[in-house]
């Protein structure tokens, strides 16, 4: 009698365990079936479509400031002086003697904005192209619509609106993503609203008292450096950041000799 009592206790013990392991596939295969696809063609939330394109657009836009602080506020700078082969951008300037230097830029947070849409532009665009060629080989077929860049700045951040659609599929699984948005931890907007400011002392009085205004407004060290023909180069330092931007003025030069 205890024999078959044990016998049976063995056979429920094994189908417990079969029903068990049979419960766990199934859970583990619907688990899988309902991730998003990762450009890697495994299932990540991780690595989706969303996390890839906001990364691009995140490492485009900290480029385009690192090559902007150092000029000005500018990819390409026009109107500049050269120092150390950088070329500083000018924000205020009067080429002539004794007057007062006209700004050079009366809408430069919009332009510094621009800079930035129109360099993260074409590497966005390319993400968007690798990221179409990485699932079409794991046979997905996916469908990218046109895209919208918008580019704000805002204290300490650079936010980027990226609207594209972007349809994947692959079965009967579909995956629709539309909105991309990226922000960047960046005092891009900070250091220039203090450029603003000196660039429009220069050209009202010729001068811009920057020890009282870092008494003031401790975050920031200003330095200002005297060139030759009456140009001044100054280095506005985010001291939380370490971020530093340099612009040029040129204001109420006196010739020589007098």
């Amino acid at each position: 009698m205890d024999k078959k009592v044990k016998y049976r206790r063995g056979q429920i013990a094994i189908w417990v365990i079969i029903a068990v392991m049979l419960v766990a596939t199934i859970a583990i295969f619907f688990l899988i079936a309902r991730k998003a696809v990762s450009p890697s063609g495994s299932f990540s939330d991780e690595q989706s479509p969303k996390a890839y394109i906001e990364r691009c657009a995140r490492d485009a836009i900290d480029e385009a400031v690192g090559i902007m602080l150092p000029q000005g506020g500018f990819v390409n700078p026009t109107n500049f002086i050269k120092k150390d082969e950088i070329k500083i951008s000018y924000l205020c300037r009067n080429s002539g003697n004794y007057l007062p230097c006209i700004n050079q830029h009366p809408m430069y947070l919009n332009e510094m904005k621009l800079e930035i849409k129109n360099y993260i532009r074409p590497k966005v665009e390319k993400c968007f192209v690798d990221l179409k060629e990485i699932y079409e080989k794991n046979r997905y077929a996916i469908d990218i619509g046109p895209m919208q860049i918008e580019i704000s700045l805002a204290p300490n951040k650079v936010i980027a609106d990226i609207n594209r659609k972007v349809k994947i599929s692959k079965n009967i699984e579909v995956q629709n993503y539309e909105d991309f948005k990226t922000e960047v931890v960046n005092p891009i907007y900070d250091l220039g609203l203090v450029a603003i400011e000196i660039a429009s002392q220069e050209a009202k009085y010729c001068y811009f008292e920057y020890v009282g205004y870092m008494i003031l407004f401790p975050r920031f060290s200003i330095e200002k450096e005297a060139l030759t023909e009456g140009s001044k180069i100054y280095s506005i330092k985010d001291k939380q950041s370490g971020r530093e931007l340099n612009f040029a003025a040129r204001s109420c030069n006196i010739p020589p000799g007098l």
